[in-house]
């Protein structure tokens, strides 16, 4: 009797516990999705259409609230630092993930600090003129740079990989390129439209853009050639073998519970698949590229090793 009470009492105890580690109810009230760009631009008004839907797969309303600031390393600060009960998640994107490195102030670890969710997109980048630049191709600029012209360009930030291609690029052309960083991508394309800069270095949310006639893309920073822009060429078809990383993912603070973020990876999932989302990354030049929890994490462990030598010699480490 008594072994048997015993084992009653550690079951009891057991169950008891795996209920405050799972919650079956999960969610019980409204999520907020944390965005760290300005509003407006295709990572905002993507993770928009995905927080309607996941709201409506998990039967909760899904709010975004924007924390820009620092290639949206200032997302990545608050959200490390919340509680763990998957009511505040945020968005991660590459910028993030390599300031760690690049920044001496950043004080976190993408890994160590976060629970990867799932991964939903891949950012494509790409170099561009206004439609009346003088310069009409990549050749163009080559050309310039390397007589002593010297251009000033535009990104949504410091850290970002445009930003960090854009340097490495500079380099390879031993050009005088000046970086002028801006706190989103609708800032850095406005800053290109109205002359304040020469080149803009930008995840796609130059795709309308282009499209209406405004601006013009003379290369892509992306593996291959982008799907609507087959004309343009790569950098590495350019000769520069350049690509820049492009993660946008969902994470949370470490430590959450492997059911709550199934659910959380399933749910965002479900909603990569409504034409809101699909007609969001049309309209933005996004990739659509779904990992789950594990292989994002993956994902992110094998993109800091890539590149974390070549941030350290920028951050001077």
């Amino acid at each position: 009797m008594k072994k048997t009470a015993f084992l009653s009492a550690f079951l009891a105890i057991s169950l008891a516990s795996l209920g405050v580690q799972a919650d079956t109810n999960y969610p019980k009230q409204t999520i907020k999705l944390v965005v760290g760009y300005g509003p407006g631009g295709g990572t905002d008004v993507c993770n928009r259409a995905l927080a309607v839907n996941v709201g409506k797969k998990l039967g909760q309303s899904v709010i975004v609230e924007n924390k820009p600031g620092a290639g949206s390393s200032l997302s990545v600060t608050y959200i490390m630092h919340q509680k763990p009960d998957g009511y505040t998640i945020a968005s991660l994107s590459s910028g993030a993930v390599l300031n760690q490195v690049l920044n001496p102030q950043s004080k976190y670890d993408v890994v160590n600090d976060l629970t990867a969710i799932a991964m939903v997109a891949q950012y494509q980048s790409g170099l561009l003129v206004r439609a009346d630049s003088s310069y009409k191709s990549f050749g163009d600029i080559v050309k310039a740079s390397q007589a002593g012209k010297s251009f000033s360009y535009s990104t949504a930030g410091v850290g970002t990989p445009q930003h960090l291609t854009s340097v490495r690029l500079a380099e390879k052309l031993k050009a005088d390129w000046v970086h002028v960083p801006y706190k989103s991508g609708p800032e850095a394309i406005t800053a290109l439209i109205a002359g304040d800069v020469d080149l803009m270095a930008q995840t796609a949310e130059w795709v309308p853009y282009v499209r209406d006639g405004r601006l013009r893309l003379i290369a892509v920073y992306t593996e291959e050639r982008m799907k609507g822009f087959e004309s343009v060429p790569t950098l590495k078809e350019l000769g520069y073998d350049l690509v820049a990383p492009g993660i946008l993912g969902v994470v949370g603070p470490a430590k959450m519970p492997a059911d709550m973020v199934k659910t959380l990876q399933n749910a965002f999932q479900s909603a990569m698949q409504t034409k809101e989302f699909q007609d969001c990354t049309d309209n933005f030049g996004l990739k659509p590229d779904f990992k789950d929890s594990a292989t994002f994490n993956t994902f992110l462990k094998t993109t800091l090793v890539e590149w974390t030598p070549l941030l350290k010699k920028f951050a001077g480490k």
